[in-house]
């Protein structure tokens, strides 16, 4: 029955394949790894006005397995518009992260996939081990957030994308900070009530763990 389920399944691409429907031919060629030719097609057939999300993750992980990390990176955070819990294109950018050696973030993403699905099975990192010598052990420590006051006004971490759904991921993993100074940006360029809470909420969180330390400090 899953035999002929599949075979039905590859008729029907072949179908759409040759009748000229442009997402087939691309799909068609991720599975052959022309990755080159997926982000060919992709660019000739997406327009800027609108882009189903299937479509944009099939240009994303072509951009990501050619070798183009920044440009997919892009392409995944614009996904995470149309779908913030899209397993898929968070799972890469935990994995563009820790390619990159930023594994705050890249555990963020990974948090994040967990958090929505505790059970996640489908979702395999591609990363290699090109030695197994040799081990990084990722550490998160809480309390680095908290800053003597003089310093309050300096940045605490470089963010790249000032986006809800780090904004959401910062929240999350006891970074109130972090969270106010993304959605704060988010606010100057789109006055949304959805934000202006999430900010509120923020700040109240910041005045919980400043209290805190406060009663730490005074033991």
């Amino acid at each position: 029955m899953f035999e002929l389920d599949k075979n039905r399944i590859t008729q029907l691409e072949e179908s759409l394949v040759t009748s000229g429907y442009w997402v087939a031919l691309a799909s068609r060629n991720l599975q052959q790894k022309k990755f080159s030719k997926v982000v060919e097609v992709c660019k000739s057939h997406m327009s800027d006005t609108f882009v189903p999300l299937s479509s944009r993750l099939l240009y994303a992980k072509a951009l990501y397995y050619a070798g183009q990390a920044e440009s997919a990176e892009a392409q995944f955070f614009k996904a995470l518009t149309c779908d913030p819990d899209n397993l898929v294109a968070l799972k890469y950018l935990g994995d563009i992260k820790f390619a990159q050696k930023s594994e705050f973030e890249a555990m963020a993403f990974y948090w994040k996939i967990f958090a929505i699905d505790p059970n996640c099975r489908g979702v395999k990192s591609s990363l290699d081990v090109s030695s197994k010598a040799t081990t990084r052990t990722i550490t998160l420590k809480r309390a680095d957030e908290t800053v003597p006051p003089s310093e309050v006004k300096k940045p605490l971490r470089n963010i790249p994308f000032y986006t809800e759904t780090i904004g959401d991921l910062y929240l999350d993993q006891g970074f109130p900070r972090l969270a106010e100074e993304v959605f704060s940006e988010i606010q100057k360029h789109k006055n949304n009530p959805r934000i202006a809470e999430k900010i509120s909420f923020a700040r109240e969180k910041i005045k919980e763990k400043e209290a805190s330390h406060v009663k730490k400090t005074d033991r």
